[in-house]
């Protein structure tokens, strides 16, 4: 008896891990295709953001994008105001024109977290494109609580604009507004250039973003110190620290007209300079972006 209920609990276990590792797929009874006429995937693109997209008429634009520093992402946006969504399954399947015994990768996608009628996923998203430059077709079910509504977007000749998606990723700044807009550089005690290589990679990065960036005007460097030492020694070392980071930039390809430096020495600390932690956060060089209004 004992036994039996063992069994009959590890097959119940097994049953509820199921409902989480696998979705079946749901087919609607309302089927709405994409003309082949319309079917072509369109990319728009500039250093900070790549998509790669198609319009199912009024109803849904499922796209691919990318941004700096964040992983891709594919969404379906539904374009209509007449009545909420509450799930969405997006599927590959095998083109019409397809052999049939041509098979797409078995990638399935689905979530019930919708904001504002918009569905984000965020796996397998090379494969999906693979699955897209193959040929193959994706479905998308819709739902609307107890109705579904399936979408599907038809493809055809999309090699050349997967390659063109590509290639904006390939160029897609180093980093994003938020990670460039202000940087930090630690020093250890006395020290006056900067010797990370963490550092050195950021800021070559940063030149670069600013090269992208046409609304940077002015780049911002303060230098700061703990509080060892004479308060002019302080204020001179902290000048070095930030020449030097100027420095760094210029030999990066930064204008030396952008920059502007200042040295504080050991006013403005961060921390308590009586530990030495706190002294440690002090010893540093701010490096922030300003950008035009527009």
């Amino acid at each position: 008896m004992l036994k039996l209920c063992h069994q009959v609990n590890t097959t119940l276990k097994l049953s509820l891990l199921s409902l989480f590792i696998f979705v079946p797929k749901v087919f609607a009874e309302r089927i709405i295709q994409q003309n082949y006429e319309q079917s072509i995937w369109q990319v728009n693109s500039d250093p900070f953001y790549c998509e790669l997209t198609q319009t199912l008429d009024e109803y849904a634009q499922l796209s691919v994008t990318s941004k700096p520093s964040e992983p891709q992402a594919l969404s379906l946006k539904w374009l209509l105001t007449d009545r909420e969504i509450t799930d969405v399954q997006v599927f590959t399947r095998r083109a019409d024109w397809q052999r049939a015994d041509s098979k797409p990768p078995e990638l399935t996608f689905f979530s019930s977290k919708i904001e504002q009628q918009q569905v984000f996923f965020y796996a397998d998203i090379a494969s999906l494109l693979r699955s897209i430059k193959q040929g193959f077709w994706l479905d998308a079910i819709v739902g609307f609580g107890d109705e579904q509504l399936q979408l599907t977007f038809t493809n055809t000749f999309s090699d050349n604009v997967i390659s063109q998606y590509q290639d904006c990723r390939r160029q897609l700044a180093p980093l994003s507004w938020q990670q460039a807009r202000d940087y930090e550089i630690s020093f250890q005690t006395g020290e006056r250039i900067v010797k990370n290589e963490t550092d050195l990679a950021f800021l070559e990065k940063l030149v670069r973003y600013i090269a992208l960036d046409e609304k940077v005007s002015k780049v911002m460097i303060d230098g700061h110190t703990d509080n060892v030492g004479s308060p002019l020694a302080n204020r001179l070392l902290s000048k070095e620290r930030a020449d030097d980071v100027a420095a760094r930039l210029v030999e990066f390809g930064l204008p030396e007209k952008m920059i502007e430096v200042r040295a504080h020495g050991q006013r403005y600390p961060v921390a308590n300079n009586h530990s030495k932690v706190g002294q440690s956060s002090n010893r540093r060089v701010l490096v922030r972006l300003f950008r035009r209004s527009s």
